[in-house]
């Protein structure tokens, strides 16, 4: 009723007076216009209603919505700050731009990676780019449980725009309100400089909190339950969840956690604070920057146009990746906290698909001894990895080239093996909830690289229900995002399988019951994995 009301009163606002009723004349102006209205704690915002893709079901859009102050001029390189309230209505009704992205040089694959991860591309790049978007169910909507999206992309790339991850189909069918958001990434979000406070250089991770502290504040006014929110995202995104289950305050702002072939626990150890600041003095080189103070430094930089930096990034492949370590947002051992209880003790649901590292293999060759030479491994663990996957060994069983090994090496160390690692602590240390799975559907490979095998990011298309983008004849299975729904909605009772120590395998078949396995079983080879794991994470 709290929303009738709200909406009516704003129409009275545009309605010219006449002698009809105010039913009358919302009825009249709905006719018209047919758009929701929304009152946020900025100001009155107008979305759209859409259809969805393969489907009759309609939803409410509200696109590019300001949750802070643009990060631009004095304010790049800040921590965001809460937008400026506006006094007309705001229409909010078009995807907002992509935050600058970074996709390498062409020696780093950037072709390969904007053909996989940016095909369709967003609408558009701009430093100005602190927007979330909110898909809700047309129709009664009150205390409805919420999905918070955080994309992934290595912390270098990545948009809330991306079509595939409209969430129209999964707020329509499944009756979830769902927020996508953007967030700063590479030299923007993770500047690395020694010239910003050490609690001020994960500036990404600090725009997904304030967005996080957006929902806590505003959801309800979209028919949504502050207190029923589940983040997740997937890989970088899967990471920065891992990070908010880490470092959560004790009002939680959410409930439970997705993590999608990604978990903070192990990953690329951040830089600790006054170190590898190489990108950043090359960067102030490049840019003529070099005089006396910090501050002239900083500001120097923030004189430069968001292309020119942009071009200097593309031409030179600096990198500015690497979360900070600061015990604020990115702790330097995730994983002793864990041990120790320290975490948000959430439900989660987690897991990988088949091929997740076939990505990250691909260009890297044939020979696996220098792969792994590549590899920042501790004395006497290169050795071992070597050993685990010689050839003939258990590990490289129906492997018949280098590469393959490379990518069975990178989904089982990167991927596969950390889910387990951290659905084992988490239901030992921290006695909390897990539901673990593979996704592996043959009909996710990718059209022009099927040679990739179920791949990084497969999977989201099927959560979202937008896999009829890349292939018409898949946009009516709507099975893996129900799995997902289901667990956003009751994350305590989980999305329909066993929980750990059982691994839910996502083969396809939504008309049966999903067929599990003891993740020692299905997963021997990690049994490895986590001695190393427990050796470099937990002793150090």
């Amino acid at each position: 009723m709290r929303f009738f009301l709200e909406t009516l009163a704003f129409c009275a606002v545009l309605i010219p007076a006449t002698t009809a009723s105010p039913l009358e004349r919302l009825r009249s102006y709905d006719k018209v216009h047919a758009s929701p209205v929304v009152t946020i704690d900025s100001g009155v915002i107008i979305g759209k209603n859409a259809e969805v893709l393969g489907s009759k079901a309609t939803v409410h859009q509200f696109l590019g919505i300001p949750f802070a102050k643009p990060p631009v001029k004095d304010l790049r390189f800040s921590p965001p700050e809460r937008p400026l309230p506006w006094d007309k209505p705001r229409r909010t009704t078009k995807s907002p731009p992509a935050c600058i992205q970074d996709f390498g040089n062409k020696t780093s694959g950037s072709e390969f990676q904007k053909a996989l991860f940016n095909t369709p591309p967003a609408p558009g790049e701009s430093e100005d780019c602190l927007y979330l978007n909110v898909y809700r169910p047309s129709g009664d909507y009150d205390g409805k449980p919420i999905l918070f999206w955080i994309y992934g992309g290595g912390y270098r790339f990545g948009a809330s725009s991306y079509p595939f991850y409209d969430g129209s189909s999964l707020a329509a069918n499944q009756d979830i309100i769902v927020v996508t958001v953007n967030y700063r990434t590479n030299l923007f979000g993770f500047p690395r400089s020694p010239q910003l406070p050490l609690d001020q250089r994960n500036l990404g991770i600090l725009d997904q909190r304030l967005a996080l502290d957006w929902v806590k504040r505003n959801i309800h006014a979209f028919g949504g339950d502050p207190d029923k929110v589940t983040i997740a995202g997937q890989s970088a995104g899967a990471v920065s969840v891992g990070h908010l289950i880490n470092t959560a305050p004790a009002d939680l702002p959410f409930r439970a956690a997705i993590l999608q072939s990604g978990s903070s626990l192990f990953q690329i150890p951040p830089s600790p604070p006054n170190s590898e600041f190489s990108s950043w003095t090359a960067l102030v080189q490049r840019l003529n920057c070099t005089v006396a103070s910090d501050s002239a430094i900083l500001e120097c930089v923030r004189g430069a146009s968001a292309d020119t930096l942009r071009g200097i990034l593309l031409e030179t492949g600096l990198p500015f990746q690497k979360p900070n370590i600061d015990n604020v947002t990115v702790l330097e051992s995730p994983a002793k906290a864990y041990a120790a209880g320290q975490a948000a003790k959430v439900p989660i649901l987690i897991g990988s698909t088949l091929d997740d590292g076939s990505t990250f293999a691909y260009g890297k060759g044939d020979n696996v001894t220098a792969f792994i030479g590549s590899l920042s491994f501790p004395p006497g663990v290169a050795e071992a990895i070597t050993k685990l996957y010689a050839p003939n060994s258990t590990a490289t069983t129906g492997l018949s080239t280098g590469n393959q090994i490379i990518s069975q090496m990178i989904t089982d160390s990167t991927f596969r093996c950390p889910a387990g690692f951290t659905a084992n602590l988490t239901t030992t240390a921290l006695k909390a909830r897990v539901w673990q799975y593979l996704f592996n559907d043959p009909a996710a490979r990718h059209p022009e690289y099927p040679d990739l095998g179920v791949y990084h990011t497969s999977d989201i298309a099927y959560v979202f229900g937008t896999q009829g983008l890349r292939d018409p004849g898949q946009a009516n299975k709507l099975w893996l995002q129900k799995l997902w729904a289901d667990f956003v909605k009751d994350p305590q009772a989980g999305p329909g399988w066993r929980q750990y120590p059982s691994v839910g395998l996502l083969m396809g078949d939504g008309t049966n019951a999903i067929p599990t396995k003891d993740v020692k079983t299905l997963d021997p080879i990690c049994r490895e994995w986590d001695r190393l794991y427990s050796l470099a994470l937990l002793k150090r």
